[in-house]
């Protein structure tokens, strides 16, 4: 990864969306902004946010249908093999587990159909 470390990309993204729920505009903002501000930086690292944005998103009551579907999408196309070169073994196997957690959690996610992010 070219400008992130593993772990501190998934520490930036919960600072950024701890500061984002001070804004109080609701965690839906904080999420949909999230996804903004982290797109794009790279193809691991895309990874990477999707995962952690899931994780932020599975400890809700409910998660918007368009972040569950596009979440889902993205991160059941991840291959391990992706990675190599990129992140460490063990890293790979940690992302691999979170994936899988994230996408068991959305499965089983209630879905929001509003498509309005502040709440």
């Amino acid at each position: 990864m070219k400008d992130w470390e593993y772990n501190e990309l998934f520490e930036a993204i919960q600072e950024t969306y701890e500061e984002l729920l001070d804004e109080d505009k609701g965690y839906r903002y904080a999420i949909a902004k999230l996804a903004d501000e982290f797109d794009n930086l790279g193809k691991i690292e895309d990874i990477i946010v999707d995962t952690a944005i899931g994780e932020i998103a599975i400890g809700h009551d409910k998660v918007f249908v368009g972040r569950i579907e596009g979440i889902t999408k993205r991160l059941s196309m991840f291959t391990p093999q992706e990675a190599k070169g990129e992140l460490a073994q063990e890293e790979i196997s940690d992302l691999s587990k979170r994936i899988h957690k994230v996408i068991d959690g959305l499965k089983n996610a209630e879905v929001d159909y509003n498509p309005v992010a502040e709440q």
